[in-house]
């Protein structure tokens, strides 16, 4: 199993993490990875 850290986020914050879930069972790690790798993809095709 992998190591976890947890983290603190605001009630609001959650609530938005668990609305961009594609699934139920999504966990949050894969929702913020996920948001992260749009994140680089975005500002590559900026650059």
């Amino acid at each position: 199993m992998p190591v976890t850290e947890p983290i603190r986020v605001g009630r609001d914050t959650k609530e938005e993490l668990r609305r961009l879930k594609i699934h139920p069972r999504e966990t949050y790690d894969d929702v913020i990875k996920r948001l992260i790798e749009e994140y680089k993809r975005c500002k590559h095709e900026e650059d």
